[in-house]
């Protein structure tokens, strides 16, 4: 089997697929396949005759069904095609990202939640960000932020009185402005939240709550442009290595 050719001819048409995954579970005659996809009968035999030929599906009695590595490459190609979708959905957040070392894998988002900012709500993620945060409940709250935006001051407050722990990593010198700009109120936050510099860019941002997360995606002018919201465990466990990684390389101030 040629692979790159194998590849090309799946990518040509996506009835071909459909053909692979029916075929998994209802081995059957050319017609019988093509009434059930709803497909052209010379269509079928034509694309199950491509699968013969390179050893994806076998005939007995008049059936085709999926050989081992046609069942294998039906799955393969199928994670590939959702994986794909998955990409372009979750693209407003993934091209605001700095590097891949930055991405969760794209299977950890499909039962995520994606809210995109656009030219008619360019406030949409922030607006989410806000309306989960006083949403959520947890017992305490630690934070990876690119910038200090006034815009989530008042419900970061609320969960601060409210008694849940806070913890903030920021870049070091986006928090020399914040203490230039307003000194006393600079003050205020610090004695109510654990603020820690990062002596570099922060490459994007992350809320992490007792059971879930929430990350967002920024700009270069440190706009937020996208925010993912996710339960899946394997984000978690991506988010929080992420975060210790800025974590313990950060300094109380």
């Amino acid at each position: 089997m040629d692979a790159p050719e194998s590849v090309a001819f799946l990518a040509g048409s996506s009835e071909r697929l459909r053909l692979l995954v029916h075929l998994r579970e209802h081995p059957g005659s050319p017609r019988d396949v093509a009434d059930a996809l709803d497909a052209s009968h010379r269509s079928v035999q034509r694309n199950l005759s491509e699968f013969a030929d390179r050893g994806w599906v076998r005939k007995r009695n008049g059936k085709y069904a999926l050989t081992t590595s046609g069942d294998l490459v039906a799955r393969t190609h199928g994670e590939y095609v959702e994986t794909m979708a998955t990409l372009a959905e979750y693209d407003p957040f993934f091209r605001h990202l700095p590097d891949p070392a930055h991405a969760p894998d794209p299977e950890w988002l499909r039962g995520a939640t994606l809210v995109a900012a656009s030219p008619e709500q360019p406030q949409a993620p922030v607006s989410r960000y806000v309306r989960r945060l006083r949403e959520r409940r947890t017992r305490s709250v630690r934070m990876l932020a690119p910038v200090l935006s006034r815009l989530y001051h008042d419900a970061h407050a609320e969960l601060v009185l409210s008694g849940v722990e806070t913890e903030l990593v920021m870049p070091a010198e986006r928090i020399e402005i914040a203490r230039s700009r307003n000194p006393l109120e600079f003050r205020t936050v610090k004695q109510a939240i654990d603020i820690r510099r990062y002596d570099g860019a922060v490459g994007l941002g992350l809320t992490l709550g007792d059971d879930w997360a929430l990350a967002g995606a920024y700009d270069d002018d440190g706009q937020l442009r996208a925010l993912v919201e996710c339960d899946d465990r394997d984000f978690l466990d991506w988010a929080e290595t992420l975060y210790r990684r800025y974590r313990d390389d950060a300094r109380p101030i």
